[in-house]
């Protein structure tokens, strides 16, 4: 399983959440709330704003449009 940062449309506010992903690259959750950039030392913010940067150069999402996929490819 992998995840990343993606931006997400919701009735017309864009927001970024953590979205995970199975070995076959669908989208199996995303997180409930959006996500706020923090970190325990301003290196660690730092690096946490370089995953929003990138969620910005990738395509948004629709939360409406999202086809959730199971956990594991064969089921």
């Amino acid at each position: 399983m992998t995840w990343n940062y993606r931006v997400i449309e919701d009735k017309e506010i864009f927001r970024i959440h953590e979205v995970y992903y199975n070995d076959a690259g669908d989208i199996t959750a995303i997180s409930e709330d959006p996500i706020v950039p923090e970190g325990e030392t301003l290196e660690e913010l730092k690096d946490d704003l370089e995953y929003y940067f990138a969620a910005l150069k990738s395509p948004e999402l629709k939360k409406e449009e999202i086809k959730f996929a199971s956990l594991k490819e064969d089921e």
